[in-house]
């Protein structure tokens, strides 16, 4: 309970009376409406009351100022989204209850909505990072690396993704309306949402008994669909394996680690590093996949997906093909605030390759470099790592 301003003098002579005892004893001089305080609580109210007196003014001013009403869970709901925002780091997010709880949806890999993905890149802009074969997005003509301007006329940076992800989901038959940006044209088309489950996994034979595994993005399910699809292709006969990670995003770190663990033997797969140089290994067992294989990447290719690459690199384990991964080599952990449901992710760790090599803002070179031709239709990726295989 805090102490009124009429009697902090009188607190502070009291208090030199009977600071060994540690304790404020306010009834002693007949004042009304006290309490009994230790001198700890005392000091920390304070330091509360000098940290939020000026968050408390602003929301006085507007609440009795403003030309309209204003609401003051908005108010309050805008401040600690700021406070994260305020780091600059477009990774680290709020999320309301209803955004938090879309996100939850959504790694689940089930979700109303149109069918892609995208992040808050360097530039504060929300670039796409994949779009789902035969969803809405795929059918209304989006791309990997268009710029996602405007949802339903109103403007995001890349530093609210999961707000523009919010309004980008929606009920099953409805629809919204994406402003993108591609190639310095602006371009508006109006997309009807749809029920989207997506299959993170999908996989093929090529020619020469060559096996094709293609990773979306790692969702809760990503490593045993991994599992099933290699177990499957095996047993057809396959000889070799291109795993294509090209335009995957990155999504769930433990599941990348379990993939990994069916393309190494024992060893170091990354480690991380936290706020304190604590360092955790995540590590693979023994028992690979017998086949030998190529990676293939591109300048989307990031997150979970770089862990994964960074550790079939450095181990030898395998080949990688394409073009410099994006960059993104720290992670986030999702935090309960509260308990209306309110989570905050937030930017805890940086993650390193086996051999200590930085990977945030520098990316993995692929042992081959190889870029596609625009305008050629050419999979020279593809290509080359069917060259490698065979060699």
């Amino acid at each position: 309970m805090f102490i009124k301003k009429s009697v902090v003098a009188l607190l502070m002579v009291f208090a030199l009376l009977l600071g060994a005892a540690g304790v404020i004893v306010l009834t002693r001089l007949g004042i009304a409406d006290t309490v009994l305080v230790k001198q700890s609580d005392y000091e920390e109210s304070q330091r509360y009351v000098q940290t939020y007196s000026k968050l408390e003014s602003i929301r006085q001013l507007l609440a009795g100022s403003y030309y309209e009403d204003v609401d003051d869970d908005v108010l309050l709901d805008g401040a600690y989204r700021g406070m994260v925002s305020s780091m600059g780091d477009v990774y680290s997010e709020y999320f309301d209850p209803q955004e938090a709880a879309d996100m939850i949806s959504s790694l689940t890999g089930e979700y109303s909505g149109v069918g892609m993905t995208f992040y808050g890149n360097e530039d504060d802009v929300l670039e796409v990072v994949k779009v789902f074969r035969g969803s809405p997005a795929e059918k209304a003509g989006l791309k990997s690396g268009d710029l996602i301007l405007k949802v339903d006329g109103k403007s995001f940076k890349g530093s609210e993704s999961s707000e523009a992800a919010t309004n980008i989901r929606g009920k099953a038959g409805t629809s919204v309306e994406l402003t993108y940006r591609r190639d310095g044209e602006e371009i508006t088309v109006s997309i009807v949402r749809a029920n989207i489950t997506q299959e993170t996994v999908e996989y093929t034979m090529l020619e020469d008994d060559i096996a094709y595994i293609s990773i979306d993005s790692f969702e809760a399910k990503t490593s045993s669909e991994f599992k099933t699809a290699l177990a499957e292709l095996t047993s057809q006969g396959a000889k070799a394996l291109i795993i294509d990670l090209r335009n995957n995003g990155g999504g769930l770190v433990m599941q990348a680690v379990g993939v990994a663990d069916q393309l190494m033997n024992r060893g170091t797969i990354v480690y991380t590093e936290d706020h304190d140089k604590n360092r955790d290994f995540l590590t693979a067992t023994n028992g690979r996949t017998s086949l030998p294989y190529v990676i293939l990447v591109n300048q989307y290719t990031a997150s979970a997906s770089e862990i994964l690459c960074a550790g079939v690199q450095d181990n030898k384990e395998g080949t990688i093909v394409g073009t410099k991964t994006y960059g993104k080599g720290i992670i986030q952990q999702f935090y309960s605030i509260g308990t209306d449901g309110t989570m905050v992710k937030l930017t805890y760790q940086q993650y390193y390759s086996p051999s200590g090599n930085k990977i945030h803002g520098v990316g993995i070179t692929p042992d081959y470099v190889v870029e596609l031709v625009s305008g050629d239709i050419t999979d020279y990726q593809l290509l080359k790592a069917i060259e490698v295989l065979k060699q």
